[in-house]
């Protein structure tokens, strides 16, 4: 029945991601869906190639050429932690690993957070329904923000959990 509500889920999706603007129309955008974890995340498939899911299915793993990784990935909120504690352990491990914060947010339902870290541009953001987590990274080199910044941007547009989160 997941896989069904996934695949509904994501056909409903499609035709959305004709008009999302955040990043230019030129991209082959495809989406994958997690049905260990009940969330859609979009990707552009002429820039990322998708690596095999995880061998528990809690996410995967996509890369392209120029290092840029892209990695999506569900867990159980078995602490029932907040968004806004996510993001202070984030944060913290983040800033222990001598990278930068250059934004962080959380309301109820999500946190983000972007920086630099080794040399490399980060964006991440996860989604909460209180029983679960949908989270992904995107992991770039700064000489590429011109390309990876609005790609960022759209898929954390289309970053969507179990109950449309």
């Amino acid at each position: 029945m997941r896989m069904l509500q996934l695949a509904l889920l994501a056909a409903a999706a499609a035709p959305i991601s004709a008009v999302w603007g955040a990043a230019p129309p030129q991209h082959d955008w495809n989406t994958y869906g997690n049905a260990r974890f009940e969330f859609l995340i979009c990707f552009p498939a002429d820039l990322l190639t998708p690596q095999p899911e995880a061998d528990n299915g809690d996410g995967r793993v996509f890369v392209a050429a120029d290092g840029t990784r892209l990695e999506v990935w569900g867990t159980f909120n078995a602490q029932n932690l907040t968004p806004a504690q996510v993001l202070a352990a984030e944060t913290a491990h983040i800033t222990g690993e001598h990278g930068t914060i250059t934004y962080k947010a959380s309301k109820p339902g999500w946190y983000a957070l972007s920086g630099t870290m080794d040399g490399k541009v980060f964006y991440q953001r996860g989604l909460s329904d209180t029983v679960r987590f949908a989270s992904f990274r995107l992991v770039y080199p700064k000489a590429a923000a011109a390309t990876w910044n609005p790609v960022a941007a759209r898929i954390s547009e289309c970053l969507k959990g179990a109950k449309g989160t």
